[in-house]
């Protein structure tokens, strides 16, 4: 009987699978004939290209959607960035590129031939609104446009400087120009001086061959320095526009320049390594007339990754050493000494969101650095505590803390 029972019971389970599976079938079969309620309509990306300091109080974050948007460090009773203003580019492109002038004067990138200069308007203060209240509230930006030759390409970085009592901007663009403007009328007109060419000569083996000049930084002396995709550091003088100086980055490189990161006479250059023996992050001491190759590291916590992609970087002095923060592919923020010797040391590293790399930027005048993906970090920059001598011979050296702005107490 028990046998009998447990075969009716197979058999009840096997028609029910059979069942089950008829049904699927049928299912699967009407689906095909019935039209999807939802279709793509199109995906828009709001990941941070750019970041820039505007002064010690406000940042701008520089988006793939073409958006930007300002935040300010929290105040009492407030977590996080607090969000004060938004802009977008005139022609809806992603902002690629973006250098500050001052605290009321910067530009970016627009289209692939021109470049828009914002400036923040006076506001006048109503007698309604307290005038405690007026750095809450937004603030007007006229913006205008100043185009270029086509052939150039999109902006893809910038920087202002002096030289002569003369004011200059610098810009790199996606094949392989350098601009040099001229800048006048207190910051409000620009004219393009200069077109150069500074493609490599002999770019390197890359399968994504680019010529994208992805960073400029100033030095001194009307000396800047650009880092672009054909693995080339470029020293240039201005306004003249002449060659000083072209060095590759690293005899071996696989891949080009990310960005570029100057602190006095240290030049850091980021890109991605290939291989176990690779290196992502290089450190260049400047030199009139010479970039003198120094030490190198690879920031990768799991190596078994094939390559690893360093995005961008921002150098501090803290407690009179220099460091290096940098962001790479796996949503890491590194902290990195610049040893007397001239090599760079892996102190810390810190989790972020963003699994690609992160736009950072460090504010000297407040000792934060702000770090962007999609979530809005800022890290206040601090030189590590006294440890007793009892403790220090069994510790590491510790490196600069980066603390997250403290949550307000309830």
């Amino acid at each position: 009987m028990m046998r009998d029972g447990l075969m009716r019971a197979l058999s009840r389970l096997v028609l029910l699978w059979v069942m089950a599976c008829q049904h699927t079938a049928l299912a699967q079969e009407a689906a095909v004939d019935v039209a999807p309620v939802l279709t793509p309509a199109g995906t828009t990306y709001p990941y941070a290209q750019q970041l820039q300091w505007l002064d010690s109080g406000r940042f701008i974050v520089g988006r793939w959607d073409g958006s930007m948007t300002f935040f300010r460090p929290p105040g009492v009773g407030e977590w996080g960035p607090m969000l004060t203003d938004v802009l977008r580019t005139p022609a809806n492109r992603g902002v690629e590129m973006m250098a500050v002038r001052d605290s009321r004067t910067f530009v970016t990138s627009n289209d692939s031939a021109s470049i828009t200069l914002w400036r923040e308007r006076d506001a006048a203060i109503q007698e309604e609104v307290e005038p405690a209240l007026m750095d809450r509230l937004p603030r007007p930006f006229r913006y205008e446009n100043f185009a270029y030759d086509a052939d150039v390409g999109m902006a893809n970085s910038g920087v202002f400087l002096t030289q002569a009592n003369r004011e200059y901007l610098v810009t790199g663009h996606e094949n392989g120009f350098v601009l040099i403007w001229s800048v006048t009328r207190q910051g409000r007109q620009l004219a393009v001086l200069k077109k150069l060419d500074v493609r490599s000569p002999n770019p390197i083996p890359s399968p994504f061959p680019l010529w994208n000049v992805r960073d400029i930084v100033a030095w001194r002396d009307g000396i800047v320095i650009t880092g672009a995709e054909d693995g080339d550091l470029v020293m240039l003088q201005v306004p003249q526009g002449n060659v000083v100086v072209r060095k590759r980055y690293n005899p071996g490189a696989q891949r080009g320049i990310n960005g570029l990161a100057l602190l006095d006479d240290h030049l850091v250059a980021v890109a991605c390594s290939v291989g176990a023996s690779d290196k992502n992050t290089w450190l260049f001491r400047v030199r009139p007339a010479e970039l003198q190759s120094q030490g190198s590291v690879d920031l990768k916590q799991d190596l078994a990754l094939p390559q690893s992609f360093a995005f961008r970087a921002a150098m501090a002095s803290v407690g009179g050493q220099p460091h290096v923060f940098a962001t790479t592919q796996e949503g890491l923020l590194w902290t990195v000494l610049v040893t007397p010797e001239g090599q760079l040391q892996v102190q810390a590293v810190s989790s972020v969101d963003f699994p690609i790399g992160e736009a950072i930027d460090y504010n000297p005048a407040t000792s934060q650095l702000a770090a962007v993906g999609v979530l809005v970090n800022l890290f206040n920059v601090g030189a590590p505590a006294p440890v007793s001598p009892a403790i220090r011979k069994q510790a590491p050296p510790q490196a600069p803390s980066l603390r997250r702005e403290p949550a307000p107490a309830h």
